[in-house]
């Protein structure tokens, strides 16, 4: 098994996406995120898996400046 990956291969980024795309249509992807990343620190993976994957799931708990709640455009 290659530095960085899960017991099944896949690399940080692939289980990140594959969360992200998990999320129901609607979801509060920030507050999803803070759950996860609490999960995430319970399983057991590779360290350096676990750190890439917990400082992607970080990065979803910022909502960008603008940006509505629903993740949708406001109209103006």
């Amino acid at each position: 098994m290659g530095e960085g990956t899960s017991n099944r291969g896949e690399t940080p980024e692939a289980l990140f996406l594959a969360w992200l795309f998990a999320q129901p249509p609607g979801a509060d992807i920030p507050c999803a995120a803070r759950v996860e990343i609490a999960r995430v620190g319970r399983i057991e993976i590779a360290a350096e898996t676990r750190v890439r994957l917990i400082g992607l799931l970080t990065q979803a708990t910022v909502t960008p400046q603008g940006a509505s709640r629903s993740g949708r455009r406001q109209r103006h």
